[in-house]
């Protein structure tokens, strides 16, 4: 019954070391809010710095009694496109519809 019972503390006592030790050994990262928006926001700066492009197209698509219309305005230049809808999707095109009001 001895046996068993300091076995049993030994086990506990490895067990919890181990535990310890390597819960120890862990890095702490700084998960406050602060910290994660600042992560995100970088990756977002990262990410629109890839495409200079990025925030240019304001697209618009809206359905009137099962026909759609989808339109796409380019703020760089002012142009207004309509999407020329096909019978297979990968043919349809952007038709110019509307050129820029301003030079």
């Amino acid at each position: 019954m001895k046996q068993y019972i300091s076995g049993t503390i030994t086990g506990l006592v490895l067990t919890s070391s181990l535990f310890f030790f390597v819960g120890a050994n862990q890095q702490r990262t700084d998960d406050s809010l602060n910290s994660i928006m600042g992560q995100l926001d970088n990756y977002v700066k990262g990410q629109l710095d890839k495409d200079k492009a990025a925030g240019r197209f304001q697209l618009q698509s809206f359905q009137i009694e099962r026909t759609h219309w989808h339109y796409m305005l380019d703020t760089a230049t002012g142009q207004l496109f309509r999407l020329e809808p096909s019978r297979t999707p990968g043919n349809s095109k952007w038709v110019l519809t509307a050129d820029a009001n301003f030079k």
